[in-house]
């Protein structure tokens, strides 16, 4: 499925009006059935729809084990990814009809909250990682998305070990963006626990609740956290790193993985 259409538009500079072509990049809705039953519809940028499934099944719960996972199917034609998992909570049903519109680009979906988090210990990780490696982790990670250099209009996620980037993952929403990454990392039976996940987007609750649950130890991004998620790292060991740019950056939230000196 392509990622990205042309469009005709006018092109405006000053008083001189251009008619000309631009590169947008394409959203569609994939149904996403569990069991043979439609729970949600998500809306995203049509590649890599089985670990936007995966994903966004790990971030809800509902997926913890790889041989939970016994089939995955990606039917293009209709849009659909069908999964059949073992082992689902009976009350699957109720879980779904508590879905919540999140302020995520694209009216994103999650049906997780933060009640669900608390049973979860505060993640104990001992990854640190010098302040110094993190210019460069996010020159390369701004340097990957084709995508956005012709569009303009996807986010990114990486996961990163201290040095190098390991998967990436686009899309036109941020959330999705890191469920697409965590389902492929997935996937690829890579560990997430003790690696470094970058965003490009605002850090907002519902992304940090994906963090939690998936036990990722830091994340950085170039742009602003929320109230809400500087609360939820500060509250399950996450270190929260915001507006890392250059040299510059805000360390939020337990700033113990952070080595401010040359040393490592």
């Amino acid at each position: 499925m392509k990622t990205l259409h042309e469009a005709l538009i006018i092109r405006l500079k000053g008083d001189h009006p251009q008619e000309t072509t631009d590169r947008i990049a394409t959203e569609i809705g994939f149904s996403l059935k569990v069991n043979d039953k439609q729970v949600v519809t998500l809306l995203c940028t049509p590649s890599e729809l089985d670990a936007m499934a995966v994903g966004f099944l790990l971030s809800e719960g509902l997926l913890q084990e790889q041989n939970e996972l016994l089939d995955l199917q990606v039917d293009e034609k209709e849009f659909t990814v069908s999964v059949t998992l073992k082992g689902l909570p009976e009350n699957i049903d109720n879980a779904f009809h508590k879905k919540t519109i999140t302020s995520g680009c694209g009216r994103g979906i999650t049906f997780t909250d933060a009640e669900s988090l608390k049973h979860l210990p505060p993640n104990r990780s001992d990854l640190r990682i010098a302040k110094g490696d993190i210019p460069d982790l996010m020159r390369k990670f701004r340097s990957i998305s084709k995508l956005f250099l012709e569009t303009g209009g996807v986010h990114s996620a990486a996961l990163a070990d201290r040095e190098n980037i390991l998967l990436f993952a686009e899309d036109i929403g941020r959330h999705n963006a890191v469920d697409k990454l965590i389902g492929k990392a997935f996937l690829e039976e890579i560990p997430v626990t003790d690696k470094i996940l970058l965003s490009s987007g605002r850090i907002s609750g519902e992304i940090m609740t994906k963090v939690i649950r998936n036990r990722i130890p830091v994340i950085i991004s170039r742009t602003a956290p929320t109230c809400m998620s500087i609360t939820h790292a500060e509250d399950h060991g996450v270190t929260l790193i915001g507006f890392a740019r250059g040299d510059r950056m805000n360390i939020y939230t337990h700033p113990q993985r952070v080595i401010l000196n040359s040393e490592f």
